[in-house]
């Protein structure tokens, strides 16, 4: 069961084709807040619907933990008033000076999480979906978290997961790892453009291979479409062997002051490792660095 919450904070408008739809997920937590508010942040001066979405159901909360004696994690859940919860939300919507021209439509579902996104999708047509997150896996591995996982690689959609540590200082530097099997990347980001406009920004293509850095010829074909895409923007190529590929996107990212990185979907077994399986709890880039996953 769903329902759309009216309040005076909130009234319905046509919706306008220009505009993109855009699903955040939100708990009402501190870690939810904190992807609204970079959300606001990366899309100033821009006009989208956002739909914010509560599922009621949900087993796992990533958004906030309370660390236990034995090293694991005990989850903090709270029963929510949830139209309570969204009128406080959108009230602080309202106040916050990044709030715009952007429309606000709260969800509340009482269904499934990956269930409840899904339809979201398919009924207004969603172009991007928000998490935030705690960046702690219920074994407490530094990760992005199950629930992330489960959107990332179950919903046909592009997800931006914005960790608790995250702040938008802007796009000025972007990472792409890449191991250049995929050949539609550039396309993919071809896609993405009209969301982030990141044609002011430079691009460090992060070559990432646990043995070898020789491509063979489909890989040099990718990474030439790659170059000639962004023949007109600043970009750069890089290699990095490491068997820990997750050391190899932090040394990137703290070389070059990174804002964001981003990945294709269909790269499945790249950023399995660097995301769901690390092998080093030491990694910091789980609770700052936030992670574009396109489709």
């Amino acid at each position: 069961m769903s329902f759309i919450i009216n309040t005076p904070l909130f009234s319905f408008v046509v919706l306008i084709k220009a505009m993109r739809n855009i699903l955040i997920l939100t708990d009402f937590s501190s870690n939810s807040w904190n992807s609204i508010e970079y959300s606001l942040a990366l899309f100033q001066g821009k006009i989208y619907n956002f739909y914010l979405l509560n599922a009621s159901d949900i087993q796992e909360d990533e958004f906030e933990h309370v660390a236990i004696d034995n090293g694991g994690l005990a989850t903090v859940k709270k029963a929510k008033n949830s139209k309570k919860e969204f009128n406080t939300l959108l009230n602080k919507i309202n106040l916050s000076p990044l709030k715009g021209k952007h429309t606000f439509s709260p969800i509340a579902v009482e269904s499934n999480l990956l269930n409840a996104v899904k339809n979201q999708i398919k009924l207004h047509k969603i172009d991007l979906i928000i998490l935030g997150t705690n960046g702690l896996s219920t074994k407490g591995k530094m990760n992005i978290g199950s629930i992330s996982e489960d959107i990332i690689t179950k919903v046909k959609c592009s997800t931006l997961v914005v960790p608790k540590d995250a702040r938008f200082k802007g796009l000025k530097e972007i990472a792409f790892p890449t191991d250049y099997t995929y050949f539609y990347e550039a396309k993919l980001l071809q896609n993405i453009n009209h969301l982030l406009e990141y044609k002011q920004s430079t691009f460090r293509f992060v070559y990432v291979a646990k043995k070898s850095a020789i491509l063979d010829k489909e890989q040099l074909w990718n990474k030439e479409t790659l170059h000639d895409y962004f023949i007109n923007c600043s970009h750069t190529f890089h290699s990095e062997l490491n068997k820990n590929l997750e050391l190899s996107i932090q040394k990137i990212i703290d070389e070059y002051n990174t804002d964001i990185v981003i990945m294709a979907a269909k790269n499945l077994n790249l950023f399995e490792q660097i995301l769901f399986r690390p092998k080093m709890n030491s990694i910091k880039y789980y609770t700052k660095t936030p992670f574009l996953i396109l489709h």
